[in-house]
């Protein structure tokens, strides 16, 4: 039976927990997330659920920590609180698999525990494919050492898009900004150096049509592109691409879009960036300010990406 692991500080909601998923799981259940830490230290869990306000240590600290320890597990944060950045901040630098508010739907938490852990059973099941290394003629393998990461932007806006493209492409601090963030998550020392290779595209429609041909690494989008919404073409990169790491920038991104860019679009990144042309045309501080947050969102979700999906390969279609 697949394990569960609980943290929350009010115990009538672990139990409510409890009661709704012990008969689908093995569950261990702290309302202390240092107790919590110490026994995933022995024990390892499949999926963690963890509330985000929490007087000892809140949500995201834990999950960091925990992700530090247990990798491959899937998160899911619990929370009614309405801080949004603090849930943006959730996906950004712990790149939980699904937020779920207080109350909760039974189905909907049920739904998503067990879709948490089909995803986890797919990374996984890749990494013992990468491990074992087997032949195939469909596949030609090249070190990560020798490839750029391939980042695909999607944004309407032609000025935006020229100018988060130069930011993108601007190697300058970005050695030491990859290696610092690889040693936080988890490796010892970057395990290649950092390149970016980025495409600039003003449509969904032409983002498809590119990656026919083309797979990428990273997406990119604006949360309103010319075509089509930007969770929902997020969404489609998903069944497109599942390989791919997500990032949706918004203007003013509410709860709704919060939980949709989640659990639809499985975005790794979320940026809250208010600007318009003059603006950034105007404001050179806050426009590196933005370039600055763009690029630390972008290195830290792929080195994410490198952890889950491996470093020792990059596995491309002949």
């Amino acid at each position: 039976m697949q394990k569960v692991l609980l943290v929350d500080d009010e115990s009538n909601v672990l139990n409510a927990l409890r009661r709704e998923l012990d008969e689908y799981f093995e569950i261990e259940a702290f309302d202390r997330p240092a107790e919590a830490l110490e026994q995933s230290k022995k024990i390892k869990f499949d999926l963690v659920i963890a509330d985000y306000l929490m007087p000892d240590m809140n949500g995201i600290e834990f999950l960091k920590q925990f992700r530090q320890l247990q990798p491959d597990a899937s998160l899911i944060l619990l929370s009614g609180e309405a801080d949004i950045n603090a849930l943006i901040r959730s996906i950004n630098e712990t790149h939980v698999y699904r937020y779920i508010a207080k109350p909760w739907n039974k189905a909907e938490l049920l739904s998503s525990i067990r879709q948490a852990l089909l995803y986890r059973s797919a990374i996984m099941e890749k990494h013992g494919r990468m491990n074992a290394c087997p032949d195939t003629p469909a596949a030609t393998r090249i070190p990560l050492a020798e490839t750029p990461f391939h980042v695909v932007l999607v944004i309407g806006d032609d000025y935006l898009l020229r100018l988060i493209a130069r930011g993108l492409a601007d190697e300058n601090g970005n050695e030491s900004l990859y290696g610092a963030i690889q040693q936080e998550i988890g490796h010892a020392a970057p395990t290649k150096p950092f390149r970016c290779e980025v495409e600039s595209l003003h449509t969904a429609k032409a983002c498809f049509a590119h990656i026919e041909k083309h797979p990428c690494d990273l997406v990119i989008s604006t949360q309103t592109l010319p075509d089509m919404d930007g969770i929902q073409f997020l969404s489609q990169m998903r069944q497109a691409l599942p390989d791919a790491a997500r990032i949706l920038i918004s203007n003013d991104p509410d709860k709704s879009l919060l939980r949709q860019a989640i659990n639809d679009a499985e975005v790794q990144g979320l940026l809250q960036l208010q600007w318009v042309n003059y603006e950034l045309g105007a404001d050179a501080r806050r426009q590196a300010w933005s370039l600055h947050q763009i690029k630390i969102a972008a290195i830290q979700t792929l080195a994410c990406r490198e952890l889950l999906f491996g470093s020792t390969f990059s596995i491309v279609k002949a």
